[in-house]
């Protein structure tokens, strides 16, 4: 596992930098295993997390002609930033 990441970071390095990169492979990965312990649902969730980012990045920067990345790293921190206060609430709930 450690070698695939590796080798897909080295990959979109190249293509598309290292702070789109960092943003899509740690980010969502953040997120979901904040919301599980399951490594099945996290991947899942992590990929749908990334997907949701990069698509409403591309949609968003459609408009002001603002850099897809810049949208994609936001949407991705506000996904961890929702995940984390939905995990504080539901432990002050229990």
């Amino acid at each position: 596992f450690a070698v695939l990441v590796g080798v897909a970071t080295a990959l979109g390095v190249q293509t598309v930098g290292a702070l789109l990169v960092l943003s899509l492979m740690v980010t969502p990965a953040a997120a979901a295993c904040r919301i599980t312990a399951n490594p099945l649902r996290a991947t899942i969730l992590s990929v749908v997390f990334a997907e949701v980012s990069v698509l409403g990045g591309i949609v968003l920067s459609l408009a002001p002609g603002v850099p897809v990345s810049a949208f994609v790293c936001t949407i991705s921190f506000l996904i961890y930033g929702i995940t984390r206060l939905l995990v504080r609430k539901r432990a002050l709930v229990h």
